[in-house]
């Protein structure tokens, strides 16, 4: 089980400095807009993947005017407690996990793990096949560390064979389309294995939130590669300087009754459908800490109360509100004011 104790904050977006204390169980962080709340949730999910829910440029995450940010945490993991900081200052990063340092994000994948479910998930059904990627992707990594070694390797053989085809210097290329193949089939397995864990588990999710008849399911579209198929596509490939197929190529259907969420879900069961979709995310990953984004604007207040039934027993979980909560779960409640201070803290 994993549960953080405390996170300090120095120049991360709008605050200056923040520290704050945690307890198990929930954690509620309270304000109005724009006062801190989703960037408290970034900062911690940033422990976990070194990456923003919100932004792929780390420079837009220093606070405007200053030089760098930096983020400590103190966690417990299995009973033995630890500590983790993160230092970026536009150029360099710095990672620290107890005594040792790092100077790449990689170590973190799997040793903070948390899953967030927030405003920006819709884009899973409406966004581009990199958005479903980029969540299949950091599912698998928070749990499996050679998913990470395969993955970078994947990309930089990809990176080579791409500048070899816009080269068109293809004395080497079999060389590197090996290496691909032998990434693409480890990924894709993985992939696929996970996915169809995923969708049984968002399935029945999915039935508990909704009381309906519909059946919701996730379907693995691998774009598949072999020294067959690099030698098909070579001569548009060569033309167009850029590898057609692969793993980055891969997709996640999505369907609602085996029809598009995407085209003929209504606004109502596509929010249904990416919070069963979380809640399967967060068992598969078991430990993982939830964070929720702007509680209550994902369903309306039927689905909304079997959602809090579902969540009412992880060890610990975040989420942010703009107004008190009702409900009888117990709970921490941090108060945040403006401008960004260290909150009130007190316990229902």
């Amino acid at each position: 089980m994993t549960c953080l104790k405390r996170i300090r904050l120095f120049q991360f977006r709008n605050f200056k400095e923040l520290d704050l204390e945690f307890g198990d169980g929930l954690n509620a962080i309270i304000g109005p807009n724009a006062i801190g709340k989703t960037t408290l949730l970034e900062a911690i999910h940033f422990l976990s993947i070194g990456r923003s829910f919100r932004t792929n440029k780390l420079q837009e995450i220093i606070k405007k005017g200053e030089e760098n940010f930096t983020i400590q945490a103190f966690f417990s993991k299995d009973g033995v407690d630890q500590t983790l900081s993160i230092f970026y200052d536009g150029t360099n990063k710095e990672i620290k996990h107890n005594q040792t340092s790092y100077n790449s994000f990689t170590p973190l994948l799997g040793l903070f793990p948390t899953v967030i479910y927030s405003p920006f998930d819709i884009e899973l059904i409406h966004g581009a096949p990199p958005e479903r990627r980029r969540f299949i992707n950091i599912l698998i990594a928070q749990a499996n560390p050679l998913y990470v070694y395969y993955l970078t390797r994947y990309t930089k053989a990809l990176a080579h064979r791409n500048a070899l085809l816009r080269k068109k210097q293809l004395s080497t290329i079999e060389i590197w389309e090996d290496d691909l193949i032998k990434s693409a089939l480890f990924i894709q397995e993985k992939r696929a294995e996970v996915i169809q864990i995923l969708s049984l588990r968002t399935k029945d999710f999915y039935k508990e939130l909704s009381n309906g008849a519909e059946e919701v399911q996730l379907h693995y579209k691998p774009s598949k590669i072999s020294n067959q198929i690099f030698e098909k596509s070579r001569e548009r490939e060569l033309a167009l300087g850029y590898s057609l197929l692969g793993p980055h190529r891969d997709d996640l259907d999505i369907s609602l009754n085996e029809l598009s969420a995407k085209n003929y879900g209504s606004e109502g069961q596509k929010r249904t459908i990416i919070a069963a979709l979380k809640l399967a995310e967060k068992e598969h990953l078991g430990s993982a800490i939830l964070l929720i984004d702007d509680f209550g604007v994902h369903l309306d207040g039927t689905r909304k109360a079997k959602f809090e039934e579902k969540i009412a027993s992880q060890n610990q979980l975040f989420l942010t509100s703009p107004f008190q909560l009702g409900g009888t779960m117990p709970a921490f409640f941090h108060f945040l004011e403006n401008p960004p201070l260290a909150p009130i803290l007190t316990r229902q």
